[in-house]
Order: structure tokens, then sequence, then C-alpha cells
């Protein structure tokens, strides 16, 4: 399986010529670093909560534009939403597993972090039993596990070390790390370093992907 990060927490993943995408949300793309052509089209896209920068309608069309067969799959919160826009969706749930456009799908109850606003709901995805998306949450099921961890290091609802904390329990064997496009570059490759430092004695591969950069699984 390939994987691609195209900025924050946009991921792509392909494997067996089908393409997977997961939160194409503004701030990917709201900078023109990335454009939907980058990505090219796919087959599913998975939806983790409703927060623009997970979460962008006029995204999605433009992905549909390249391939008007793509199924979205996400949970009714988003799945309201969806209708609002025109967007038809198959419903997942906490617990559920589906096979989407070739891929082995399992949707892991995740709640979203604690911000001054009520919070979204927010769902996990378990892809191939070896990625493991978790949206804005370190609130994975207890005995979670996977081979390929993407994880959030910055946000108003997390910090360093409850992040690392969550990878040091999941034991993952790679982490990527997600949900960081605000911070400034010269800072984040600090925020990189600190993380390779820490996880390299927990014998876990810290690997940051740039724009389209990919990594195979």
């Amino acid at each position: 399986m390939i994987i691609k990060k195209f900025l924050h927490s946009c991921i792509f993943l392909e494997d067996n010529g089908k393409r997977l995408l997961i939160d194409p949300g503004l701030f990917s793309f709201i900078e023109k670093k990335v454009i939907v052509h980058d990505i090219g089209p796919v087959d599913a896209i998975l939806l983790t909560h409703e927060h623009p920068d997970h979460y962008a309608p006029e995204i999605i069309k433009q992905c549909i534009a390249l391939n008007p067969a793509t199924t979205i799959v996400t949970h009714e919160g988003i799945g309201k939403l969806l209708q609002v826009e025109g967007l038809a969706y198959q419903h997942i749930t906490a617990g559920d597993t589906m096979d989407i456009a070739g891929f082995r799908v399992q949707g892991l109850e995740a709640a979203h972090g604690a911000i001054p606003f009520p919070a979204p709901q927010n769902l996990a995805y378990a892809v191939n039993n070896k990625f493991l998306h978790p949206g804005d949450s370190l609130a994975t099921p207890e005995g979670t596990q996977c081979d390929v961890l993407a994880l959030p290091i910055a946000g108003p609802w997390l910090t360093l070390v409850d992040a690392l904390t969550l990878a040091k329990q999941i034991r993952p064997r790679i982490v990527i790390p997600i949900h960081d496009v605000f911070i400034k570059d010269f800072f984040l490759d600090r925020m990189y370093q600190m993380c390779q430092k820490i996880l390299v004695d927990e014998e876990i591969d810290f690997q940051p992907l740039g724009i389209g950069e990919s990594l195979e699984v």
C-alpha cells in the first residue's frame, strides 16, 4: 500500500490500483500548494468530522468532477451536511467494517479532542488492518493497533506530550505526523526532530512526508 500526505490531515492511500482519500479539508488547499488535480481521481473519500480543515464540500465536488463514481463514506453527522450539498454517501458507524472500493475500512469510536466549544462527532478509520487515521482524536479504543499511525501533533485540542503518549501506547511500526499545517516551517522542523528523538527510543520510525511524498508499506 502506498501512502501520501497532501498537507495537514489529508492522506491518500493506493493499493492494487485503487485510490482512497481521507479528510480533504480546506487547510490542504487554501494556499494553492496543493490542488485536486495533484491528487488525481480517487475511488473513495473518508471523512472523520465536519471541521473545515477536514471537510470541505467544494473540494469534494472537485474530486467527484474527476471521477463521478467516487464513493463518499462517513458518519451521520457529516452525512446531513453532504445531503444539503446534494452529495450522496455511504453511512458508517463505530464498529462497522466495510469493503469500500477495494479497501477494508473499519470505523472506530474516537471522541474529538476538547475544544472551547461543542465538539463534533469524530470517527477514526482503520484501513486494511494496517493504517489508522484518528481524525482529531487521541482517544482511540483501548487495544487499538496498526502498522502505520497518522498522528496529530499540533492543535488547540492536544499537546505534543499527549500525542507521543498515544504513539507509545499503540506502538505502530511507523508514525506519519498530521494536523500540522498551521505551524511555521522553521518550528515544524524542530517539532519533527523532537518527535523523532523520542520515538526512536521506542523503535518507532517517524516519517514526515512532504507534499505528495510517498511511503510504501
